[in-house]
């Protein structure tokens, strides 16, 4: 059983915003992977079909049909979580500009009101990317969803199943 130490426990939203999308990111990379996998099955499976041309070409237009959709799906996810990073940046730069003036605040009551902005200002930001990679993740979950629905024709298309 593992026990989490303080680090682990203590990690900053930045850190979590970073996984997340290091995770997305592979997940993205594995989706690809898997549909060149299957594209690498279903062109051996035309191949030793020996299929007519008019078949062929339906197959064919369909597959690219299905990829031109996909595409797009995955540059729209792919910008949001672009801006989400930028706006991190920006976002991390006003905190560092807040800390560092309530650190050198001379007076304590002043320095105690900085810094309850400053930890206010933490918990806004890490809402906000809480908030939004939700709806990055919703989206992408809603967008899979809707390619899948549009190809289910190709997808069983793809390959005969073994026996």
């Amino acid at each position: 059983m593992k026990t989490n130490t303080a680090k682990e426990t203590g990690k900053n939203p930045m850190a979590g915003m970073a996984d997340t999308a290091f995770k997305n990111c592979e997940q993205a990379l594995r989706t690809g992977l898997k549909l060149q996998e299957q594209a690498g099955r279903w062109w051996s499976s035309m191949v030793n079909q020996g299929v007519g041309t008019v078949d062929w070409q339906k197959k064919l237009s369909s597959v690219t049909s299905m990829a031109n959709s996909l595409v797009p799906l995955a540059q729209e996810r792919m910008d949001e979580v672009i801006a989400l990073a930028e706006h991190n940046g920006r976002s991390g730069a006003e905190l560092v500009k807040q800390a560092m003036d309530a650190a050198q605040t001379p007076g304590i009551a002043d320095s105690q009101a900085k810094w309850m902005e400053f930890w206010t200002s933490s918990f806004g930001v890490a809402r906000t990317n809480t908030e939004a990679l939700m709806k990055i993740n919703n989206k992408a979950i809603d967008s899979w969803i809707e390619f899948i629905q549009k190809n289910t024709e190709v997808t069983e298309i793809r390959m005969p199943k073994a026996a």
